[in-house]
C-alpha cells in the first residue's frame, strides 16, 4: 500500500508540472497569436498612412514576438512540439527580414504580412498539442490510480478489518479529487467558468486546484472582457455608419445635387454596403448581448409548431425571392427548453439553409421527441459541407468555404450560438451528409413526463401532434 501510494505522489507531481508546463504554453501561444495580429495591424496602418511612428510601434511589437517564442522554447516541449516551435521563430525572422526590407520596398512589407498569416496554423498546432498532452496525462494519472487501487486491495485481503477499512478512506481521498479534477478541466474545456475549483487533499492537488480557479477566473474574465468589447465596439459604430449611411442616401437622391451616372453608381454601392455594416454590427451586438444573457434563461416545455411557423414567416420574404419552400415533419410537437435560445438557434439554422439551397427547392425542418431526447434538424438541397469543415464551421467568425466562394457575407457567428445553445442544454449538434444538401441536427436531453391527465395528455408538456407537413 505505501509503495501505490509513493507512486500515485509521484505521478501526481509529475501530472503537476506537466499541466503548468501546458497551461503556460498555451497561454503564450494565445500571446503570440495576439502580438502578430497587433504587429499585422500595425504594418497595414503604416502601408496606408506612412507614419514613421508606426515603424518605431512594429518594431517594438517585432521585439515582443520574439520573446514569447523564446519564452515558449524555454519549456519543456516534446519533440514534434518543439520543432514546431523552431519553425515559427524561423517564420518569425523571415517576415521580419520582409519587413525591414519593405521599409523601402513597400511589396516587400506586404510580403512580411503574408508570411505572418503563414505562421498562425503553426501556433494554433502548438496550442492544440499542449491541451492534447494534458489530456494524454490525465489519462496516465488515471491508470496510475487504478492501478493504486488494484494493490491497496491486494494488499488489504492480508491485513486486520482495520487495515481494510484505512484502504477504503485513503482510496476514496484520492480518487475523489481525481474526479474533482476531471470535472474542472472539463468544464473549462466546455467553456463553464462559474464553479469554483476547490480540492483540499492531498496537498500537491490542492495547489493544483487553486491554480485551476486562477485559471479559471482568467478565463471567465477573458470571456467577460470580450463580450464587453464587442459590445462597445458595437455602440461605438453605430452613430458614425448611420451618418454614413444618411449622407450616402442623401447623395444617391440627389439633394445635394445631380450626380452623374457613375457617381450615382458609386453612391449607390456606399449606400448598399453601409446598410451591410450595419447589419453585421447588429449581428455582433446580438451576439454579444446573447452571450450574456443567456444563462438566465428558464428551460419548459413549449410548443414546436408555433416557433416554427414563427420562424417561417419572418423568413417569408428570402424565401419567395429564391422561390424556396418550407416542408415541416412535426413527429412530437413537445419541446423541452429555453424558448428563446432554442428560437435563435432555429432561426440562425434558416438563416444558413437560405442562404445554400438552389433556387426552387425545399428547406426540410423536422422536429422528434422521445421519452428522453428531444432533436431539431434542418436540411438544405445545397452543395453541403465538406468533412474538413464540419467542425470549423461552429467555431466562433468562421465562414465555410461555400459562403466565400458565393460571396454570401456573414459574421460567422450564427452557428457558433447554435452550438452554445444546445451544450448549454446538455446536448450536441452534427452535420450530417443528406445527398444532396446538409442537414443540421440538434439533440438535447429532456426529462420524462410527471404524468398523463383524462385525456390522454401530458400534463407537463405540450400534446403530441399527428406528423404532418406544410409548405
Amino acid at each position: 500500500m505505501l509503495l501505490a501510494a509513493l507512486a500515485l505522489e509521484r505521478v501526481t507531481n509529475q501530472t503537476e508540472l506537466l499541466i503548468d508546463e501546458g497551461v503556460a504554453v498555451s497561454r503564450l501561444s494565445g500571446e503570440m497569436r495576439d502580438q502578430l495580429q497587433n504587429l499585422e495591424r500595425s504594418i497595414r496602418q503604416y502601408l496606408a498612412i506612412q507614419d514613421p511612428a508606426l515603424l518605431t510601434l512594429s518594431e517594438r511589437r517585432w521585439d515582443m514576438a520574439h520573446d514569447l517564442i523564446r519564452e515558449i522554447e524555454a519549456h519543456e516541449l516534446d519533440p514534434q512540439t518543439a520543432r514546431r516551435a523552431a519553425e515559427v521563430r524561423h517564420g518569425l525572422a523571415d517576415a521580419r527580414l520582409a519587413w525591414q526590407v519593405g521599409t523601402a520596398e513597400p511589396e516587400s512589407m506586404r510580403e512580411s504580412v503574408q508570411r505572418i498569416h503563414q505562421i498562425e496554423p503553426t501556433l494554433d498546432a502548438i496550442s492544440e498539442a499542449s491541451r492534447q498532452r494534458i489530456d494524454e496525462r490525465l489519462d496516465h494519472l488515471r491508470s496510475a490510480s487504478a492501478h493504486a487501487r488494484r494493490d491497496m486491495a491486494i494488499s488489504a485481503l492480508t491485513l486486520i478489518p482495520l487495515a481494510v477499512l484505512l484502504a477504503y478512506l485513503f482510496s476514496v481521498a484520492v480518487t475523489r479529487p481525481l474526479r474533482d479534477l476531471y470535472r474542472t478541466i472539463a468544464a473549462l474545456g466546455h467553456g463553464r467558468y462559474s464553479h469554483p475549483v476547490s480540492i483540499r487533499f492531498p496537498r500537491e492537488m490542492r495547489r493544483l486546484g487553486q491554480q485551476l480557479d486562477w485559471l479559471r477566473q482568467r478565463l471567465a474574465q477573458l470571456e467577460a472582457d470580450k463580450d464587453q468589447f464587442l459590445r462597445q465596439v458595437s455602440h461605438e459604430l453605430k452613430t458614425p455608419l448611420a451618418s454614413l449611411r444618411e449622407g450616402s442616401e442623401l447623395l444617391r437622391e440627389g439633394s445635394l445635387g445631380a450626380l452623374s451616372p457613375r457617381q450615382h453608381e458609386v453612391a449607390g454601392i456606399l449606400a448598399e454596403s453601409t446598410v451591410e455594416l450595419e447589419t453585421l454590427i447588429s449581428n455582433l451586438l446580438a451576439y454579444a448581448e446573447w452571450r450574456s444573457e443567456r444563462k438566465h434563461a428558464l428551460r419548459e416545455w413549449f410548443d414546436a409548431r408555433p416557433l416554427i411557423e414563427e420562424l417561417l414567416t419572418l423568413h417569408r420574404l428570402p424565401m419567395v425571392k429564391r422561390e424556396l419552400r418550407a416542408e415541416l415533419r412535426l413527429h412530437h410537437v413537445g419541446l423541452f427548453g429555453q424558448r428563446s435560445q432554442l428560437r435563435v438557434a432555429l432561426d440562425n439554422l434558416l438563416t444558413n439553409a437560405i442562404k445554400h439551397a438552389p433556387v426552387g427547392t425545399v428547406i426540410e425542418i423536422e422536429a422528434v421527441t422521445t421519452d428522453s431526447r428531444c432533436e431539431l434538424s434542418v436540411r438544405d438541397h445545397g452543395r453541403g459541407v465538406l468533412d474538413e469543415e464540419k467542425q470549423r464551421i461552429f467555431e466562433p467568425f468562421v465562414r465555410g468555404t461555400e459562403v466565400e466562394e458565393r460571396g454570401v457575407r456573414g459574421t460567422g457567428v450564427g452557428l457558433s450560438i447554435v452550438r452554445e445553445v444546445v451544450v448549454a442544454h446538455g446536448g450536441s449538434v452534427e452535420v450530417v451528409d443528406a445527398q444532396p444538401g446538409a442537414r443540421f441536427v440538434l439533440a438535447w436531453p429532456c426529462p420524462l413526463p410527471q404524468h398523463v391527465d383524462a385525456d390522454g395528455l401530458q400534463h407537463d408538456a405540450p400534446p403530441a401532434l399527428v406528423a404532418g407537413s406544410a409548405a
